[in-house]
Parts: C-alpha cells; structure tokens; sequence
C-alpha cells in the first residue's frame, strides 16, 4: 500500500540518521491542543457540501522532534484500511457504528499533501476544495513521522460529501434484497437475471437516465437499459439486469449514469463478481 511504502522509506531514512538514539515513542496527534473548532482527524466523521472549502485543524506532538507529515484524501470506495490508529478511547461511539451502503460519484477524486515540519510540536491545516463531481465517503488519512523515524499508526476519519448538484439513484432492493444488508461484493452468475428497484431524481428534473453493466478488464458494456425520463424530478424505477449467458467470470460494475434538465451529468454503482 502506497502509504506503508511511504512510511518505511521516511523510516528508513531517518533512522540511518539518527545511529546510536534510543528514542522509540511515535509521534501523536495532541486533539486536546485544538482549540480552533475546526474539524479534526480525531472527529468519528466529517460531513461536508459539494463545491465548498474545507479546513481541518490539528496539532502533532512528539517528544524528540517532528520530521514530516502526510495528509491523503481519497475516495473510500472498494478498500479498507490496516494498520490505523485505535481512538476509541478518544471517542464515545456508544452503538456499534454500522457501515452504511454508499453509492459514489466522482471517485477519482483525491488530494495529497507531505509537508516536512520540526519542533516538538506544531498545528497543521489541510485545506481542500470539494468538487461538484463528488457525493459519498472519502477516507482522510494522517501519517506522521518523528525525526528518529518512529511512525505512528495512521490517524484516518471518513469525509462524508453530501451533493445537491447531481442527480441522486437510490436503490431500494437488488436481488430482492436490501443493499444495507449486504454483506461482501455481489456475485452475480452468467445468464442470471436481477430485479433492481430504487429511483432517480434531481431538483431540475431528469432528462436521461440509463442503467449498464460493464465488464472491468475491458470497460466493454455487456447490458443496457435506458430509464423513461421526461424532466420529472424523480423517477421510480423496476429494471431486470440480465447477465449474459457467455459473459466471461470477473470484475464487473453496474452502473447507473443521468442527466439533469440543467445538463448536469453524473455516474455512480457499485462493484460485483460474475462466476
């Protein structure tokens, strides 16, 4: 993972600097030191809108010295994270928290920053633009690095973009069944045919709306289905996907792309495996 990599080259580094010191304490992120009100990695999860500005605050300790930081924001979709830090501690969750079906759009989008820092101490902003493409949960991930090369666990959150902009899908059943209640990626079979139920909408109607599925090795559209729009500003929908009898086992997306009476387009769906 790219962030492991970066970890242990910082490390690495710096421990082939510092020969002969006995300090092994990883640096922290001292939240009690954030008096700013701004949101913090330390936060359960962020919410934020489409197409505003974004400034998280936080401060980072250590007892010998600071070398670097690295702020990663990426979208959250199709991955987990190992090796993060444990702050429940920290955060009174009551509940266990449920992980909720998202359906993502602009996922491409991303930002990462490294800055070099020094002193025992020091607060840090990332500032960050939230584009009109972009609707689900992004993982806002924190490495930090002491200037003998002791790493702490990453210090992750989810950043939850909401958008008002795009036409909004939200599915009702797949299969019969609740997406909320899954599970795992779906596994579809060749020949199979899935009831999808959910609808479209947006403020500004919806002119176009359409349902594929796309094999992933080669972006090649094995199924399609156009959805009846004439500007209404929601739409419920009741679609048969059928998966080609000849239709090769492996990675595949359905997608579901429209096209508000504004012009505005988007794309979202989820991933699943044919076998």
């Amino acid at each position: 993972m790219k962030i492991n990599t970066f970890i242990a080259a910082i490390a690495a580094s710096a421990a082939l600097a510092s020969c002969g010191t006995t300090d092994s304490e990883p640096p922290t992120v001292c939240d009690s030191n954030n008096l700013t009100g701004l949101p913090s990695v330390m936060m359960e999860e962020i919410e934020v809108e489409a197409g505003t500005t974004v400034t998280i605050h936080d401060a980072f300790c250590d007892n010998d010295g600071l070398a670097e930081i690295r702020f990663d924001l990426h979208s959250a979709e199709g991955h987990e994270h190992e090796d993060e830090h444990d702050h429940e501690d920290e955060h009174d969750h009551g509940d266990e928290h449920e992980e909720e079906f998202v359906l993502y759009s602009g996922s491409d989008w991303e930002v990462l920053e490294t800055r070099a820092v020094e002193g025992t101490q020091t607060e840090e902003q990332f500032t960050f633009d939230v584009p009109l493409t972009s609707r689900g949960v992004w993982d806002y991930v924190v490495s930090v690095v002491d200037a003998e090369g002791n790493a702490a666990a990453d210090y992750i959150t989810q950043i939850h973009i909401e958008n008002d902009h795009l036409p909004a899908f939200s599915l009702e059943t797949v299969g019969g069944e609740d997406p909320a209640d899954w599970e795992g990626e779906q596994v579809w079979s060749p020949g199979s045919t899935v009831n999808i139920t959910g609808s479209v909408s947006d403020s500004d109607g919806v002119s176009e709306a359409e349902i594929l599925l796309i094999r992933e090795s080669d972006e090649t559209v094995v199924w399609s289905t156009e959805i009846a729009a004439s500007g209404e500003s929601a739409i419920d929908f009741s679609v048969d996907v059928v998966v080609p009898a000849d239709a090769a086992e492996g990675e595949y997306h359905l997608e579901m792309e429209a096209v508000d009476g504004a012009g505005v387009d988007m794309h979202t769906g989820f991933h699943l495996e044919v076998e």
